[in-house]
């Protein structure tokens, strides 16, 4: 088996209320079945994905994703074979932008924005290794040295 990670970005159509969960719970059923990891980030404008597995399983779930209603102009970044994956306890991370630590790491990594014309493959990968430290917690998506004590670490067993 070939391990690999695929990174793209499309825009995001302006969806009901509550779809993005909606999407993530899909995501993290179909990514479980088929032995997928990986991280979504979005904005208003655009989803950023990260997905990692088999090399074939990967490639066929984003022709899948590149012909959704929910994606327009679809544009692959990046897609490489890897030794390990990035995610790897995550079937589908949701990572929300305007958290304040994800606004942390955005703009360090890159400064104009989580927008098409700013995102390179070099500049996308760089984003999603630095957000392997943030942590999912009920609220939001904090780094280690940002989260509250008090606030609970979904990523701990028996969150």
């Amino acid at each position: 088996m070939t391990l690999s990670r695929l990174i793209y970005i499309s825009a995001k159509p302006p969806l009901p209320s509550g779809e993005i969960f909606e999407i993530q719970q899909q995501a993290m059923r179909n990514n479980a079945r088929d032995e997928l990891t990986g991280v979504l980030l979005f904005n208003r404008t655009c989803f950023l994905q990260c997905l990692e597995g088999e090399r074939v399983t990967v490639t066929r779930t984003f022709t899948v994703i590149a012909a959704d209603d929910r994606h327009h102009r679809v544009e692959l970044l990046s897609m490489a074979d890897t030794d390990r994956r990035a995610y790897p306890d995550w079937s589908m991370g949701l990572l929300d932008v305007d958290s304040p630590a994800i606004r942390v790491v955005l703009d360090e990594v890159v400064p104009g924005g989580l927008l098409p014309a700013n995102l390179s493959g070099e500049n996308s990968r760089l984003l999603l290794d630095r957000l392997r430290g943030v942590h999912l917690t009920r609220r939001t998506a904090v780094l280690p040295s940002l989260r509250p004590a008090a606030m609970p670490d979904l990523t701990a067993p028996n969150a």
